[in-house]
């Protein structure tokens, strides 16, 4: 329930800015998700164990110019790791984009968020002399996250998106407080942007 409300909260946070423009950034990315510290991993960014994730977002312009755009984004995400946890996220970033006139783009971003996350694995309590399962409606959480992008934009070449990697590196928060009040993770995403018209959705 707690999950569901704050979805709504997202959409209603989005649907104004959204409403500033006819076109509307549309992000899709699949990414591998890692516990670990920046620099481990396949050439110090790829998790060699697979713990596949996808994310849906948005973004707000705040300043757009021929070489430079400040923007806010908005991201929906879900990751499994197995015999550990899975989890929904829920967040949004501030970041700096800088365009080149050929068509590729690099952008940093510093993020902040809500996670939701439910164990991988059975849980019991002791009660009543006997061992019972535990139902598993998981525990809200926080998220940091700084990420850094490469892209390339077709808009230049009349096409209504762009291509993109990102490397993110975030905190979960608390996971477990006795002993790793922070946990690490590392994700490499691939993903596309593609800009909707909805003038033109409109007007078919």
């Amino acid at each position: 329930m707690k999950t569901f409300y704050l979805l709504l909260l997202f959409t209603c946070f989005t649907t104004p800015c959204l409403a500033q423009s006819n076109t509307i950034p549309i992000s899709v990315s699949v990414f591998n998700n890692g516990t670990s510290l920046p620099g481990t991993g396949y050439a110090g960014v790829f998790s060699k164990t697979v713990h596949p994730g996808i994310t849906l977002g948005t973004y707000h312009l705040y300043q757009s110019k021929k070489k430079h755009e400040l923007f806010q984004s908005f991201k929906l995400g879900y990751f499994y790791h197995r015999h550990a946890q899975h989890a929904v996220q829920l967040y949004s970033e501030l970041g700096y984009r800088y365009l080149t006139a050929s068509g590729f783009y690099a952008d940093a971003a510093l993020g902040a968020g809500y996670l939701h996350s439910f164990a991988d694995v059975q849980q019991f309590t002791f009660k009543d002399g006997a061992y019972k399962k535990r139902p598993n409606l998981g525990r809200p959480q926080l998220m940091a996250s700084f990420a850094v992008s490469a892209g390339y934009d077709f808009t230049k070449q009349k096409l209504p998106l762009r291509l993109f990697a990102q490397y993110q590196f975030w905190i979960q928060t608390p996971f477990v407080k006795k002993y790793v009040p922070l946990l690490p993770n590392t994700a490499l995403h691939l993903g596309i942007i593609y800009q909707w018209n909805r003038t033109k959705q409109t007007s078919n």
